[in-house]
């Protein structure tokens, strides 16, 4: 079977997608607001608990927002990762790390990883890439970035703009995960290729990051959204748009999902509010 997992790290971002081929992947990572004796969860404490001693065959950041990458040297310090990918952008952070909720070193570990050639290797890849094995054989579709978003983020300097987003199907059932996808990002993928039943929604659920018109084609049974105790979404949007349940993180915890061979797929939250 397949399964999914997305973590309640807050208002950051992490899921780990189990293939049935074998192949690990963890898109985003967020350790940031995870303090000790809350409810959040910490990637880095996760992934020893439910994968120890195995490898990440592969790690997207979906972007270079600190919320989807804090905790990386620490992870990467216990994890031997295979692949990572990342896009073709010019984002810079200044130094003011004294006043930064982050941390510098998960900043200078992913601009190592920019430019590694092995364990990880960096790919940057865009809509429809294609290859002979990997993702094409755990059926994940690169919905967005096309390198015109990713032109548009670097001269915007708003780098939500070259978010991935990505289709993953197992036995009929589809996930697609919004990142941090604009309204640009959405008015560039194909319609034909938007039908979910479970939809990571972008952006934490911000109403800034909802393209009514494209959403409507996604027609989830479910939309996930990872956000804080402390951070509002758009819970009346998203709840008309899901045939079944709106489910947030901070009110769920982390959540499951298992797809089994014959196409059913079953939900397990952490916690019912």
């Amino acid at each position: 079977m397949l399964k999914a997992h997305f973590l309640n790290v807050g208002k950051g971002n992490c899921s780990i997608i189990e293939f049935q081929s074998g192949r690990l992947s963890m898109v985003d990572i967020d350790n940031s607001q995870v303090k000790e004796g809350d409810s959040r969860t910490d990637p880095v404490d996760y992934y020893r608990e439910k994968f120890s001693n195995k490898d990440l065959f592969r790690l997207i950041l979906t972007h270079p927002d600190m919320d989807h990458m804090s905790g990386l040297s620490e992870f990467s310090r216990n994890v031997t990762i295979h692949n990572f990918w990342d896009t073709d952008h010019n984002k810079q952070m200044d130094d003011d790390w004294d006043n930064s909720p982050y941390n510098e070193e998960d900043w200078d570990k992913y601009q190592q990883f920019r430019h590694s050639t092995e364990k990880p290797k960096c790919l940057r890849l865009y809509q429809r890439a294609t290859a002979d094995c990997c993702w094409i054989q755990d059926n994940v579709n690169i919905l967005a970035p096309t390198p015109k978003l990713v032109e548009l983020a670097n001269s915007t300097e708003e780098y939500n703009h070259l978010s991935y987003v990505l289709k993953f199907e197992y036995a009929g059932v589809k996930f697609i995960l919004g990142g941090d996808a604009t309204k640009e990002v959405w008015d560039e993928i194909d319609i034909s290729d938007l039908k979910a039943n479970i939809f990571l929604a972008p952006h934490h659920g911000s109403k800034n990051n909802i393209n009514e018109d494209a959403f409507e084609h996604i027609a989830p049974d479910y939309v996930i959204v990872s956000v804080g105790l402390d951070v509002d979404y758009d819970y009346e949007y998203y709840s008309q748009l899901a045939n079944m349940s709106v489910l947030s993180t901070k009110n769920y915890g982390t959540m499951r999902v298992e797809v089994a061979d014959g196409g059913t797929y079953k939900i397990f939250p952490e916690r019912n509010p």
